[in-house]
Formats: C-alpha cells, structure tokens, sequence
C-alpha cells in the first residue's frame, strides 16, 4: 500500500483502518429461509398501514412501495426534496468507507471546508459520486436516503462528472456520494485523474455520520 493511500486512510477516518475506494463486489448471501423473512416482512404491512391504511388496503400495491419516501410525501423544505445526492453513510448498511454494491466512482469535485468536523484539519472537502454500474438497476429507485425526509435524495440524479474510473462509459444514477479529505487522483485504488471540478456550495452537503 503506498505512502498516499496510508495518508488518506489517516485523514478521512483514523478510528477506522479502511481504504476509502469502491468495494469489490460482495459475496452473494445464501438465501435465507422464508420463515426468517417473516418478522421483516409483518413490520413492512404494519409500517404501510400506519403510514397510508386506506391506500394500502384497496389499492393492489406493496408495502415496501407504500412505506417508500419520497419528495412528494415530504413536507417543503426536506433535505429529500434538495439538489443533492444522499451520502452513504446515512443509507442502509452504508458508511464513508466505500460506494454500495454494484456501483463504481464516476467522478468527484472539491470545495474549500471551513468547519470542524470531518476534513476540518485540511481545509478541504472532496466528494466522490458512487453511480450505478451499467446494466444494474438502483436499488428501490428514486427516493429518500432511508426512506427519511431529513435525508438527501437517493437514485435520482443521473449524472456524471467523469473525471474517475473513465474505461467505463454510460452515465446512470448516483446512489450515494463519499467525502474524503485527499484529492482523489492522488488515492490509487479509485482510479480517478485531477480534472478537478469546483463547487463552493457542496460544503454544505453534510451529514452526523460523517
């Protein structure tokens, strides 16, 4: 490992000795058997009938579907109906230490951090877009990070700075976005060049799991 990348694992987070790259692809869980789903499954009925009790009973819809946040079922104002993508680390499992499954880095910009938490040493913030991989569908499709208003918007954006991982071409959704504190084209492992885009407004885009 080199002495750049041990730098940004220091920088971005050092309770936590994880390279910040997009994670190759998970093993694929044995199949759980149906009786284990059950519980998951009655709190999705429940959780659609406390949310939308008539719609759920007499339309033929999921519950998974009624439970699903979006902007339009969030009041004005919510951090979900922004112009920003949801951050990783507040998605489901996820964290500031790699892009979900079936995603790769399709680009980043940077913008000068003047605050105290995370990159408040270096001054500087840079955000890396974790994209569909050509092909793959985004996981619950457009919606709200975790299916909560006060979250950034997930799987609506499709965009692509280009700037990363240039060998694959399509641009598709943004699942989520990383920050790091290293300029990303000097991190190995992401594959990213220096063509730095700037956004003095991104460093805004926060959130406590950072």
């Amino acid at each position: 490992m080199s002495a750049v990348l041990d730098a940004a694992l220091r920088t971005v987070q050092p309770r936590r000795p994880r390279a910040l790259h997009a994670r190759l692809p998970r093993a694929v869980q044995a199949r759980r058997p149906r009786a284990r789903r059950r519980p998951t499954r009655v709190a999705e009925v429940a959780s659609a009938f406390v949310a939308a009790p008539i719609r759920y009973a007499v339309r033929p819809i999921t519950a998974t579907e009624v439970v699903r946040r979006t902007c339009g079922s969030c009041p004005g104002g919510s951090r979900c109906c922004g112009s920003y993508t949801a951050l990783c680390c507040t998605l489901p499992g996820g964290d500031n230490f790699g892009c979900p499954p079936n995603t790769f880095i399709g680009g980043w910009w940077q913008c000068n951090y003047g605050g105290g938490a995370l990159c408040g040493t270096t001054n500087m913030r840079y955000y890396l877009d974790c994209s569909i991989d050509p092909g793959h569908s985004c996981p619950g499709g457009c919606h709200c990070g975790d299916n909560n208003c006060s979250n950034f918007k997930t799987c609506c954006v499709v965009f692509r700075y280009g700037n990363c991982n240039t060998d694959i071409g399509g641009i598709t959704a943004i699942q989520c976005r990383l920050v790091t504190c290293v300029i990303p084209c000097r991190i190995d492992c992401l594959d990213c060049n220096c063509s730095a885009a700037v956004d003095q407004a991104t460093c805004s885009h926060n959130a406590g799991c950072l």
